[in-house]
């Protein structure tokens, strides 16, 4: 758990990373070539819209990892920080919930997809293989909410999630 802590980028901050650059240099070059030749590759803009929604759901995960999920904090700041972690933890849990209920409902829209042999339009392949991201990115996410749940639980410091967001830059 503590690696995971202290590791300067997370698996799927390099995958979104990869995801994203090859968005780019793949839009990229579908504007060369549509500048210089009047012609489009019929897959280039297929694949990127599939890059940025994997890249979309893997970055659910990162927030979490990263404290930089959205919340409104506003009441939980009257609170002492011994009760704001309690608090924290415990919502912690109900996205660890959200997300873990999500991953298995979307385990059984990918399986009928699958069933369905549908393909995508332009590249041919299996939609499932594109819904895949669905239940992964929502598995990543309920596993980054448990992993929380134990950091701030045997977290010795008392620090609110907008001091140590403060102290990270």
């Amino acid at each position: 758990m503590n690696d995971i802590k202290k590791s300067k980028y997370t698996a799927e901050e390099i995958m979104m990373g990869i995801f994203l650059i090859g968005m780019s240099l793949i839009l990229f070059t579908q504007i060369l070539i549509r500048v210089f030749t009047g012609r489009a590759l019929t897959w280039a803009e297929e694949l990127a819209r599939y890059f940025y929604v994997w890249s979309v759901f893997l970055s659910i995960g990162c927030t979490i990892a990263n404290k930089t999920i959205l919340k409104v904090d506003l009441l939980l700041n009257i609170f002492s920080f011994k009760i704001q972690k309690i608090i924290y933890a415990f919502l912690d849990f109900l996205n660890f919930l959200l997300y873990a209920f999500l991953s298995y409902q979307a385990v059984s829209v990918v399986l009928k997809v699958k069933v369905g042999h549908q393909l995508s339009p332009a590249m041919e392949i299996p939609m499932y293989i594109v819904y895949l991201i669905v239940p992964v990115g929502f598995a990543i996410a309920s596993i980054r909410s448990a992993q929380q749940i134990y950091l701030r639980l045997t977290e010795n410091n008392l620090k609110s999630d907008s001091q140590s967001l403060q102290e990270k830059e």
